[in-house]
This record gives C-alpha cells, structure tokens and sequence, in this order.
C-alpha cells in the first residue's frame, strides 16, 4: 500500500513536470513565433520604403534594430534547451528546427541590412565631390552593393517544403524577400557602374526634351535636343536646339525594321519629332543618332537621353528651383508653366522660336545645377529611379554592355514579349494632350488551347474647350477640326503571338509587329467637351498568364484596370491574369 501511494505521488509529481515542461516548451515555441512575425513585419517596413532617399532616413535603421532584436530572441527561443526534446520528434521538430533556421536567416539579413546602410550613410556624408571624385564614389557605391549582394546570398532560410501553414509561408516569403534584395542589390551595383561609365566620358550623349503637351508613344514628341558632354565626372550641356529646324536631307536616314514599315510614311528618319511613334524607345533612339549626325551635329554621340516635364520635375525636387527668362520654375509649377502657361505668354507670330526652346532652356538650368553638386545624394537616386520608372526618364547607349545595364533597370524603355502598352498619339497639330483624360480597362478570360481572351478598351475624356488658349494650343489647325477638338491615333502594342484582333471605334489604319509585340492603331477624333472609347479584342498565346504594363508617360496619367483590379499608379509593372 505504502509502495502504491508513492508510485502515485512519484506519477503525479512527474506529471506535473511534464506538463510544466509542455507549458513552458509551448511558451517559448509561442515568444519564438511572435518574436519572428515582430521581426518580419519590421523587415517589410522596411522594404517598403526601399527608395535610396528613405533607406538613409534614421527611422529605417531603428527599424533594422528592431527587426535584428526581434530575430533574435526568436533564435534564442527557438534554440532553448526546453525544445530540445521537441526538435527531435519527426513533424512537430522539424517545424521547430524551421522555427530556428528562419530566425537565423532573420538575424543574418538584418545585419547584412545594417551594415550597408552604415556604408551608404558614411558616402552620403562626404561632402559633395566634382570630376573625378563623382566618379571614384560610384565605384564606390558599386562596391557596398557587391558586398550586401554578398552578404545576402549567403543566407539560408531553409525549405519550406514539408512545413504547413504559417510556417511554411514564412519562410518561402523570407527566400522571395532575400532574392527580391539581392536582385536590387545586383541592379544597383550595375547602375553605378554604368553612371560612372557614362561620366567618364569622353563621348557625349544626345539630350531629347519631350513634351507633354503634344504625346508620342510613352513620351512627348521631342522638340528641342542638345549634346550633353560627359568629360572625367563632369557634363557640360551644349546649345539647346528646337528640333524644327533640325530636317535632315530626304534620303540621309533610311529608317528600316517595324519602325520603317510601320511609320515610314512620317519620314521618321528626317524629322526628330516624329520619332517616338514607337514605345520601343531604342528604335526611335538608334534612328535619333543618326538623324542628329545628318542635320550637323557630333558623329560621335554615344546614345540618346530623353527627359519630359515631369521627368524635369523630379530633377526639381532634388536639386530645387531655377529661373529661365525671369520665370522661376519650382516642382509644384513646372507642369502648368511649360504645358500650358508658356504659350500664355508668347505670340503665335513673333516669338514662335523662344516658346519653342523653353523645354530645353529649363532642362538646361536643371542640369547645371545637378553638375553644381547642390543635391543630396539619396534623393536625386529617388527621384531619376522615379523619373525612369514612369517613362519620363529613359537612357540608350549604343555599347551594347552598357545598354543590357540600361535594358536591365528598364531604364531604356524596351517593350517585352509580354508588354500591353496603350498611347495616344497628336495628330491635331495643338496642344492639347494636358486636357485628355485617358483610362484603360483590360478585361481577359479562360478559352480553348489555355490561349485567353483580352479585351482593352480606351475611354478618352477631352476636358478642352475652344477658349482655353491661343489656337496653337487649342486649334484648328488641321481642316475638319474645331477649336478644342483633339485628332489622335490610338496605339495598342499587344504580347508577341497576339492574334484574331479586331479594333472598333476608331478607323484602323496599321496591324503588324512592333520589336516583340504585336501593334495595332486607329485614327480616332476626340471633339471638345465629350468621351470617345476604342476597343481592342484579341486572343493572348497559350500560357500567358502575367502581362508588363507600360507606362503611357501621360500628364495626367493613364488610369488603368485590369481584371477588375486598379492600378495605383502609371509605373512599368508586371500583373497576373485572372486574379
């Protein structure tokens, strides 16, 4: 009896051991799983706010603090001798091991993070260098991505195969998160690598001012060009020019490939404002440099840089307000000074030239007040990677190693395979594009063979009335128009192996290739005051399931939908279909 009565104190007290050891196990399987979930949410913060600019805000690195503190006790709970048990049992302790190796990861980022964020912060605070020194503090910028590029792909956050819910999640999203770093780890260490290519010089580039007012494809029609001399760190920008007395001789620029057969008929290779006809910007840029040797200028540019009104006003915000002509030009007004105001202020007759060059005379202060060195180095980044990725920042280089890094960042304004891009080309003669509102809405569904359907429809809003300014603005200048009425050719670049297309709404004039899409385009009237719509229907390839949209470069911007779903913003992005 005796015996029986402490066996059964002996049964409970280790009872209550187990079950202590279980709450206590439980407990520190739970701070792990909080401690991770703290850690990640701090991380993604971060990623949030990836711009250079933000990335040397203070708040970030106590950010990175945080997320390094949380990853580790997530480690510390994960690894207690309490779950040592638990980690050797088949499902449950592999989930615990998992718990481990993902805080592990955690800890490793966050101080691979911390660390290039000091390195960026110590380049940041030198002062501002001239010539050379620019260079030398690329090549120094190239070097602490290579190392976080470094850092980042030695950590390993495991597999997430054989782990369930959350878990499994977590560290599938942790290996995403990691590649999605490297990768613009990698882009950044190119894109230093590139700029500093680029000012050293010694072969200049063909400097484009685009505006907004009358639209290309995925820019402004391109109305003054200058050379923009790169020269061991410095850049220097010549003459502006208005690219209307830039014709080069019928014949000099034979224009060959879909840009030819496409748009010959507007001698694109005499003309630099009927360039852009294309969003394949390196079709127009490789025609530009030969068009620009033709009417006289350096046989030895070495590609094309355009730059539009907002493009303008994102250097505006980095480098702060210049005055061209008396009038001072501000990020907050550029876009109503040279889409609208400027031609307040000229006579149609008598200054037709200077309100011609004040795209280019505007860039030109912009510029020389980035080679002044007045900015702060992680928002002129934020802003140019802004610019380029709406479209109104685009650079091609005619070395091909240097354009792959140009292609690479998007930064050269390349179509895809999968790109659906939607313009709406000025064929009035005004300026009018300001006041045309554009909306596209991209419906697909399921058919035969996993080829989908895809319908685009274009709804274009002219707001324009015949009174909003002189009739070089608002017309008529082509027979058939009022004032205010806007005469366009709606553009709809489709992905390659696109077909059993029809078009309505407009007059169909063009069907065929564009680079490695298909294109289709139609002659469409906007009158003043009222709403015009153009469909496009066709059937996407088999397997497509993801299109690239391509921003419109539009002020104001395209508002797109696809699938249901609104886009935010007119960036260059990547959507899946069906979802």
């Amino acid at each position: 009896m005796r015996a029986w009565s402490r066996r059964r104190r002996l049964l409970t007290v280790g009872g209550g051991l187990v079950g202590l050891w279980l709450l206590l196990a439980g407990w520190q399987a739970v701070r792990a799983a909080r401690s991770l979930q703290a850690g990640g949410d701090d991380l993604r913060a971060v990623r949030a706010r990836a711009s250079l600019d933000a990335l040397l805000d203070p708040s970030t690195g106590d950010r990175l603090d945080d997320a390094g503190a949380r990853f580790a006790e997530a480690d510390a709970a994960a690894g207690s001798p309490l779950l040592a048990p638990v980690r050797l049992l088949p499902v449950v302790g592999r989930h615990v091991r998992a718990m481990g190796e993902l805080a592990d990861a955690g800890v490793q980022g966050s101080a691979a993070a911390t660390a290039s964020l000091a390195d960026l912060r110590e380049l940041a605070d030198r002062p501002r260098a001239a010539g050379p020194g620019r260079i030398d503090a690329l090549l120094d910028l190239s070097a602490i991505a290579a190392r976080a590029e470094r850092s980042l792909g030695r950590i390993d956050a495991g597999s997430p195969d054989a782990l369930v819910g959350p878990l499994g999640d977590a560290v599938a999203e942790v290996e995403d998160q990691r590649q999605a770093a490297a990768t613009a780890a990698r882009r950044l260490g190119a894109t230093a690598d590139g700029l500093a290519q680029l000012l050293a010089g010694p072969d200049p580039y063909l400097l484009l001012g685009a505006n907004n007012a009358e639209m290309r494809a995925g820019s402004g029609m391109f109305l003054s060009a200058a050379e923009l001399g790169f020269d061991d760190g410095r850049m220097a920008l010549g003459e502006v020019h208005p690219t209307a007395e830039l014709i080069a001789p019928e014949g000099a620029v034979p224009v060959e490939g879909d840009l030819g057969a496409n748009w010959g008929w507007l001698e694109p290779g005499r003309d630099l404002r009927q360039l852009g006809v294309t969003v394949d910007f390196p079709q127009s840029a490789a025609v530009a440099v030969r068009t620009w040797a033709a009417v006289g200028g350096s046989p030895e540019v070495a590609g094309v840089i355009s730059i539009d009104v907002d493009g303008l006003r994102n250097l505006l915000r980095a480098v702060g307000p210049v005055e061209v002509d008396g009038v001072r030009y501000t990020a907050d007004s550029v876009r109503g000074e040279l889409l609208r105001q400027q031609y307040a202020r000229f006579d149609q007759r008598d200054e037709r030239d200077e309100r011609r060059d004040q795209l280019g005379d505007v860039a030109s202060a912009v510029f020389e007040r980035v080679e002044a060195g007045d900015w702060e180095m992680g928002e002129l980044a934020t802003q140019m990677a802004d610019a380029v990725a709406g479209r109104h920042l685009l650079v091609w280089s005619s070395d091909p190693d240097l354009e792959a890094t140009w292609a690479d960042l998007g930064a050269d304004g390349h179509l895809d395979e999968r790109s659906l891009a939607v313009s709406l080309l000025n064929r009035g003669a005004n300026k009018l594009d300001s006041w045309i509102e554009t909306g596209v809405d991209v419906t697909t569904a399921d058919g035969p063979g996993g080829r989908r359907a895809i319908r685009v429809e274009l709804t274009l809003r002219n707001t324009a009335s015949g009174d909003v300014g002189p009739r070089y603005v608002v017309g008529p200048n082509l027979e058939g128009l009022e004032a205010g009425d806007h005469r366009g050719l709606a553009v709809v670049n489709l992905p390659a192996g696109t077909d059993d297309l029809e078009v309505e709404g407009g007059r169909l004039f063009l069907q065929g290739g564009d680079g490695p899409t298909v294109v289709v385009a139609a002659e469409v009237d906007v009158p003043a005051g009222e709403t015009t719509t153009v469909v496009v229907r066709g059937r996407l390839p088999s397997g497509l399931d993801a299109l690239v949209l391509e921003p419109s470069a539009r002020i104001p911007r395209t508002r797109w939908v696809v699938d249901g779903r609104s886009i935010d913003r007119d960036r260059r992005r990547t959507v899946t279909l069906g979802r």
